[in-house]
């Protein structure tokens, strides 16, 4: 991406990859926990505050990213037209997702939390699918770009087919 370093989207994959795993790790803890669910397996005790912790930690990292993103990727690619669906698709699941994480760690009545924690599950979940939209569409119209930029016509001054 223009504007950011050459490390940024490798260690913005990276937080966003963890994050993912991390909290599908947890998934059923939480529908222990919330729904009061019978099932086989969930992480140890030990494990699941290790991978509570590293899920946090790394979704306040995510947060930090996608404010690096607002200042420049989404403004710009806003004005520009480009993949405006998928990335306020993805914008918006995000806000959603950070917003419900506070809420699962500050609701006090436990309809409320629960609903916030399996919003969270959901929107955590269904982020997979509009963030892979937005990357391979993104991927496919700088294809499409570079395709378009090489010249269809020779520079001037030679013909067609023919180098020095």
């Amino acid at each position: 991406m223009k504007g950011y370093p050459s490390w940024f989207v490798s260690a913005l994959l990276g937080t966003l990859l963890l994050v993912f795993v991390s909290g599908c790790l947890l998934v059923p803890t939480t529908l222990v926990m919330r729904l009061e669910a019978d099932l086989a397996w969930r992480l140890p005790g030990a494990g699941r505050v290790a991978v509570a912790a590293m899920h946090a930690g790394a979704g306040f990292l995510a947060i930090a990213w996608l404010g690096s993103l607002w200042t420049v990727h989404m403004r710009i690619n806003w004005r520009r037209h480009r993949q405006r669906i998928s990335g306020a698709t993805v914008g918006i699941l995000l806000l959603v997702l950070a917003a419900s994480a506070v809420a699962v760690y500050y609701l006090g009545d436990d309809t409320l939390g629960n609903a916030a924690a399996l919003l969270h599950l959901g929107c955590g979940l269904a982020l997979a699918g509009p963030f892979g939209w937005h990357w391979f569409a993104a991927r496919a119209a700088q294809r499409r770009a570079a395709g378009l930029a090489s010249p269809v016509h020779p520079p001037e001054g030679q013909a067609a087919g023919l180098s020095d």
